[in-house]
């Protein structure tokens, strides 16, 4: 009889434990998927920012062009104004 009694708190025993462990199958199961997603989401932040980066390298470049074609044209607009009769004798303020 005590072994019959034995069995059953064995057998709701090992119940109990298959069922903790189903679910810390399904919270690492939840997890796996998570973090995969997640993976997935970082990756695609990551390409956007180095695009993002490369954009404004390339607005710094731009920058830079147009800072030397203002100068030129700002020389240019100086030394057009020293060139012309009507302003041969004045000393105009530079542009």
């Amino acid at each position: 009889m005590a072994s019959d009694e034995l069995k059953i708190v064995l057998e709701d025993g090992k119940e109990k434990f298959d069922t903790v462990i189903e679910g810390i199958n399904m919270v690492r199961e939840t997890l796996d998927r998570h973090e995969q997603k997640n993976d997935e989401q970082f990756k695609k932040i990551d390409i956007e920012f180095l695009a993002v980066k490369k954009d404004i390298r390339e607005l710094r470049e731009d920058v830079t062009v147009l800072r030397e074609d203002v100068s030129g044209l700002r020389q240019d607009l100086n030394d057009h104004r020293d060139n012309t009769e009507l302003h041969a004798g004045e000393r105009r303020k530079k542009a």
